[in-house]
Parts: structure tokens; sequence; C-alpha cells
């Protein structure tokens, strides 16, 4: 995949193929910037993206930890509401993220739901975070619904 030279000295990847823009689904996540989708409407899950930037990196110029941590949290809520609209109010209770290797600058970075499970009111979701075909961390939560709609 070819990269664009950006003013802020990195190649960023192009948007793939099927991906629109997510529209903000809080005020901090749309300070992140844009984020993508993308929905085929088959019932599959979902696929979010978007190039890491500078804001999202850490002292060695890769994506920040803390960063990558929210991005996976956000898309495992975003994985429950696609499965299951009915929900109301939930709230991450438990969440581990397994760094395997480091998000370059300018990297597409998409993520790819691996598991749902719904057992009453307790939700677990695992995802990947992927950059082309290598997993770059491999998230899992446990998430508490408080309200139905």
């Amino acid at each position: 995949m070819k990269q664009r030279r950006t003013n802020h000295g990195y190649r960023a990847a192009p948007v793939p193929p099927g991906f629109t823009v997510l529209p903000p689904v809080s005020k901090f996540f749309g300070s992140l910037g844009k984020v993508y989708v993308r929905d085929d409407r088959s019932g599959a899950p979902p696929v979010f993206g978007l190039h890491v930037r500078p804001k999202h990196g850490n002292r060695h110029g890769t994506g920040h930890g803390g960063f990558l941590a929210t991005l996976a949290d956000t898309f495992m809520a975003a994985f429950i509401l696609h499965q299951r609209p009915e929900i109301g109010k939930m709230w991450t209770t438990q969440l581990t993220l397994d760094y395997r290797r480091p998000v370059p600058m300018g990297a597409w970075l998409e993520c790819q739901l691996a598991d749902l499970k719904f057992e009453g009111d307790i939700l677990t979701v695992a995802c990947e975070l992927r950059v082309g075909s290598l997993v770059t961390n491999r998230a899992t939560a446990t998430f508490k619904v408080v309200a139905r709609i």
C-alpha cells in the first residue's frame, strides 16, 4: 500500500476502500481525530480504522499505550452495540491489553472483533488491533450493562 507524505514528517497510509468517517461517539473520542468504519450491513461485525498521528504517539515515535487502550475500549463497546443495539448504558469493569509490537506513526490501524459473549448483564469482548496482517495488540474487556433502552 502506497503511503503519502504529510507535513508532520511521516508517511500516512491511504484509507482503504469501503471505509467511511465515523461520527465521534463523545467529545473526548472526537479529539482523537478522524476514525473510520467499514460496515457492510451484512450482519458481520464492523471494522474500525484510523491513521496513527503524532498526537497519538509516545516519546519513541510510536502509538502511545494509553491511546491504544482507549481505542480498544471504545471499539469493543461499539461491537457490543452493533450486535445488541437495545443495550443502553454500560461501563467497562475490566480491560486487558497485550502490547505485542509497536504501532508506527502514519500506520493505518484497524480494530477487528475476535470474540463476543453475552451472559446476562455481563458482556465479554476480545478484539485485535492490526497494521496490515500484523496483530499489534490484543484486548479483552468485561462490560456491565446498567440500563437497557
